[in-house]
């Protein structure tokens, strides 16, 4: 190794940096092979500081806290902190599983210990504690400009989580409250946002303030909601939501994931009805689109992203059309388009449609998105999407299967899928005519629109996947919006076992302790008859 130039063995570290993908602890151990190795590998292996909840624990500590040698020693080569707390209980929580495991004394001690380790307290650690040492972190690392919160993660929603609002108000502080000569945030990632958390901290002024100001040099922001509040608070939270969005002037990409939706499988059509839910309690599942936000508030947004929900035309529409001068590139991946079916009125059903109806000019109240983005001159110099479908809610008694198609047949009779489909019509390209050689054209809503609405790009011939799907273009190339999910530097992935070992071991005891519950309410049943 001696006998080589300085520059290929640095060359070779580089491509090593690469080949380690997923084993930061081996590139950690290369760093002391000799001088250069460190001096090279450095600024890769220290690139991104971690918090976790080992780290803060005192009940087990497995791991310390980095001390104020060891920050200063490599606080400097830090441009990203990825701060994981998806472990931390509430008390609400952990006394809610107390009471429904009353009957199944075998879950004493799962719920004794999580009470126990997993409870922010003294035994455990405290929030005067995690600020503390989110903030010697912060204090250490000047060059920081990226960060990743993965807030807890809940079992259950008894209510009000005062864990991950602690959590949450505590990290905006340390981040508002970072020294002056700090590079300024750019990128954040938050995990698991809980809609009351957010409506809380929004309710105390100074909160406000340390949100306004770690947002205000924002350019990429990625955010996975939860929504435990139920319709009562969902414009409530869709407010809060969105006016903290707005913050972020300069914001240039935005994500927004949905993990209430079932991201198991995907429906082209999945359907509701009065049997399972109200009108009302299924327009809450929606995701909380923006409505309309006040001029030049995100004028450089160039990147959304949307992912796992359910939408309402509606609100969708609005979204795209606040967001027109600026939107170049826009993925939908598992998007559902909520409709309301009647067969007193079967008409209405063609009201809502992704793509819209071939060769007939939408109505006023139509919501046809592909159709719109045309209308409204949307720049898009990039549109994929992903497993569309609409969530049908059905108002008759006896719902009837079958009955609507929407917009998922190919009227060209070349079996294109939806997506493909939606992609092409978005973006302006000409469709291929009927199977009877009629054309095939989507008309906007007015006639003056025509010169600019209707389709004046040529379709290539050899369209691949690559070109109108969003899961295989953003793992291809460069993603702009949702990159920083899994990796908040770029080199490494935000992995932590011990979480993913916690979090499975919580979901296997509470799993265990319903079943034996279950056992225990079956085998009472019987009895109370015969007492009967």
């Amino acid at each position: 190794m001696d006998r080589l130039p300085t520059e290929l063995v640095i060359k070779i570290l580089e491509h090593t940096v690469v080949a380690h993908y997923g084993d930061k602890n081996g590139l950690l151990k290369l760093r002391t092979t000799c001088r250069l190795f460190d001096e090279v590998l450095k600024p890769f292996a220290l690139r991104t500081l971690q918090l976790e909840f080992t780290r803060l624990d005192r009940a087990e500590r497995k791991r310390r806290p980095l001390s104020n040698r060891a920050l200063r020693r490599i606080g400097a080569w830090c441009e990203a902190l990825y701060i994981d707390m998806m472990v931390v209980r509430d008390e609400g929580e952990v006394w809610f599983l107390s009471d429904m495991f009353s009957q199944v004394p075998s879950m004493n001690s799962f719920i004794s210990n999580l009470r126990r380790k997993f409870c922010m307290d003294e035994e455990s650690f405290t929030e005067l504690d995690y600020r503390r040492e989110l903030g010697f972190m912060l204090e250490h690392a000047p060059n920081l400009t990226a960060v990743k919160l993965n807030l807890p993660f809940r079992l259950v929603s008894p209510g009000v989580f005062r864990a991950a609002t602690m959590i949450l108000g505590n990290s905006f502080e340390a981040l508002a409250q970072r020294p002056d000569d700090s590079e300024p945030l750019k990128t954040l990632v938050l995990e698991n946002l809980s809609d009351l958390s957010l409506v809380n901290l929004w309710r105390n002024p100074q909160d406000v303030k340390n949100i306004i100001t770690a947002f205000s040099d924002l350019q990429h922001l990625f955010i996975s909601a939860r929504r435990n509040a139920g319709h009562a608070h969902i414009t409530l939270f869709r407010h809060r939501l969105w006016e903290m969005i707005a913050k972020a002037e300069k914001l240039e990409s935005l994500c927004l994931v949905d993990l209430d939706a079932d991201e198991k499988q995907y429906w082209d059509i999945k359907t509701s009805s009065q049997r399972e839910s109200t009108l009302e309690d299924w327009r809450s599942r929606c995701f909380p689109t923006i409505r309309k936000l006040p001029k030049k508030v995100l004028p450089n947004l160039a990147c959304l992203e949307l992912r796992q929900a359910e939408v309402l035309g509606c609100g969708f529409l609005s979204m795209l059309k606040s967001f027109s001068n600026s939107l170049r590139e826009l993925y939908l991946d598992g998007v559902y388009l909520k409709t309301v079916y009647s067969a007193e009125s079967p008409q209405n059903i063609d009201n809502t449609l992704w793509i819209g109806l071939p060769n007939v000019r939408p109505s006023h109240d139509n919501e046809w998105i592909a159709v719109y983005l045309r209308q409204i001159k949307a720049q898009l110099r990039v549109c994929r999407v992903a497993n569309l479908g609409y969530d049908q809610y059905n108002l008759d008694e006896e719902p009837r299967k079958g009955q609507v198609t929407y917009d998922l047949v190919d009227p060209s009779g070349l079996s294109r899928c939806l997506e493909q489909r939606f992609v092409e019509v978005a973006t302006g390209l000409k469709q291929p005519p009927a199977p009877d050689g009629s054309p095939v054209t989507y008309l906007p809503e007015e006639e003056s629109q025509d010169s600019w609405a209707l389709a004046d790009r040529e379709r290539p011939s050899d369209i691949r996947i690559e070109d109108w799907n969003a899961s295989y273009y953003l793992s291809g190339q460069h993603n702009p919006t949702s990159a920083w999910q899994k990796s908040i530097d770029g080199h490494f992935p935000n992995c932590n076992q011990f979480t993913l070992s916690t979090l499975h071991d919580f979901a296997d005891n509470a799993y265990n302790g319903m079943t034996l519950l279950n056992r225990i309410r079956d085998s009472e049943t019987p009895r109370d008859h015969s007492t009967a």
